[in-house]
């Protein structure tokens, strides 16, 4: 290579680290896209956080009939479970099904350590693809699979909710349809929702408890917190969670369990 073409390649190299340099605020700034693709290659995702160190209660695979057909539905117990327990519905996220909380987030784990350190005891429960064809919650859900759940000697008056993105969406919008009277607490883990939805849904469920998280590199983020700042404007119920540094996977929905848990625990009571 020449001393000319050498000297051309390094001013072209010195250019496009020092192009690099400029943009790289503006990314993470929003200014420029990309800061959420970036994300995991900066290590603002984290790794997965291991398991609690406990033995966990049984999990079920059932089946029940559904609008004439069998689906499959996951229930997870504490361990020395009693009859009569209080149950959370979860809802999965996208390309999810009803083991994903178990397999993916061992929420059976999360559950057993929480009533372990004193948390009332409560049940969780999964179905297979829970929503219509609009993406709202299926009635399935209170039609089929809540009574299910009741003739398996749960206590489904009030039930709890627990969801993952468009989950999320789902627990905030079964949440909405069913009012307190239906639905003790609800938990809202990256939820997939709009700021119109926010403005909707800080309305609809505010006078239910309800836990909203998101991680900081999560694209959802800031209709996540307009909710939460507007549920916490309304003072109506206990409203809990916040924008936590991580990304839309699942190491931060398994990350988000340790809290999670026992403030179901407690509004389930």
């Amino acid at each position: 290579m020449s001393a000319v073409s050498r000297r051309h390649v390094l001013i072209a190299g010195a250019a496009a680290v020092a192009a690099a340099g400029c943009a790289y605020p503006l990314v993470q700034s929003d200014i420029l896209p990309g800061r959420y693709r970036l994300a995991p290659y900066l290590g603002k995702c984290g790794s997965m956080p291991p398991l609690p160190k406990v033995t966990p209660g049984p999990v079920r695979e059932l089946r029940f009939s559904a609008r004439g057909q069998m689906t499959s539905a996951v229930v997870g117990f504490p361990p020395g479970a009693a009859k009569h327990l209080p149950v959370v519905v979860m809802l999965h996220g996208s390309n999810g099904n009803a083991r994903t909380p178990f397999d993916v987030y061992g929420i059976h784990y999360y559950l057993a350590a929480a009533v372990q350190s004193g948390v009332p005891p409560f049940a969780v429960a999964a179905i297979d693809d829970w929503a219509d064809a609009t993406g709202e919650p299926s009635p399935v859900i209170t039609e089929s699979l809540v009574p299910f759940l009741h003739d398996q000697g749960l206590s489904t008056g009030r039930i709890g909710l627990l969801g993952w993105s468009i989950g999320g969406h789902g627990v905030l919008s079964l949440a909405s349809a069913l009012g307190p009277d239906r639905v003790a607490v609800v938990v809202a883990t990256s939820p997939a929702i709009s700021r119109d939805d926010a403005v909707a849904f800080s309305r609809s469920v505010a006078r239910i408890p309800v836990s909203v998280t998101c991680g900081r590199d999560d694209p959802l983020s800031i209709p996540a917190k307009t909710l939460l700042d507007r549920l916490r404007a309304a003072r109506t119920a206990e409203v809990t969670g916040g924008i936590y540094p991580g990304c839309h996977d699942a190491v931060f929905r398994r990350r988000m369990l340790p809290a999670q848990m026992p403030f179901l625990g407690r509004h389930l009571v």
